[in-house]
């Protein structure tokens, strides 16, 4: 009988990690949410997409390429830095699009076409955009 209540109380031991196991995280917990669900953002870019990805014009027209993304401090899109003139990377300036300034869309030939109205001699008498020093 020793034997018996033994095997029971270590039976009952050896259940209690395994139900522990068994629970999941609260419904109210966000970051269980996201691993839980995953959403589909269509019609939206991937900003490591639009890096050096091609602008082109209304006439499809290659008017120059894009550098950067920048973000605000709400998580907006500020401006999209395209660079453009230049011959090879060598003489090509940096000027600032604001993100409705270009539009998005697929081809045969490319998963994405970065077009804008803007020409190539409209950008190329924009302002140069300088990057701000580092911060501290």
């Amino acid at each position: 009988m020793k034997k018996f209540a033994t095997a029971l109380s270590l039976a009952a031991l050896l259940a209690v990690p395994a139900i522990a196991q068994e629970t999941t995280a609260p419904k109210n917990d966000p970051a269980a949410a996201t691993v839980e669900k995953t959403t589909n953002y269509s019609g939206q870019v991937s900003a490591s997409e639009l890096l050096n990805e091609n602008v082109v014009n209304d006439a499809n027209e290659k008017v120059g390429d894009i550098n950067d993304v920048l973000i605000d401090s709400k998580g907006k899109v500020a401006a999209v830095i395209v660079g453009v003139g230049g011959f090879l990377g060598m003489g090509e300036k940096d000027v600032a699009l604001t993100f409705d300034q270009l539009s998005f869309a697929t081809d045969n030939n490319d998963p994405l076409v970065v077009k804008t109205n803007a020409t190539k001699e409209s950008l190329q008498a924009a302002p140069q955009y300088k990057k701000p020093d580092k911060r501290s």
